[in-house]
């Protein structure tokens, strides 16, 4: 899983009026090695002049209204 995946499934469920977004959380549990890809991705794209990344177990980030939470299998 990619920032830009993830992008892309927030536009797609957007942008279809047969998906009601109000209140919409989507859960992925994906394994260790791409949860700790998709955090640093994260990480790095927000926090450009902080070099100090520390892995979470749990990512939870807002998109568009639509919550979405990363745990690691």
């Amino acid at each position: 899983m990619t920032l830009d995946k993830v992008l892309e499934i927030a536009n797609e469920c957007v942008y279809n009026d047969n998906i009601p977004t109000e209140g919409l959380t989507l859960k992925y549990i994906i394994d260790k090695k791409a949860h700790e890809k998709l955090d640093k991705e994260l990480f790095f794209k927000t926090n450009n002049n902080n070099p100090n990344f520390k892995h979470n177990e749990v990512i939870e980030i807002n998109i568009a209204g639509i919550t979405f939470i990363f745990e690691q299998s």
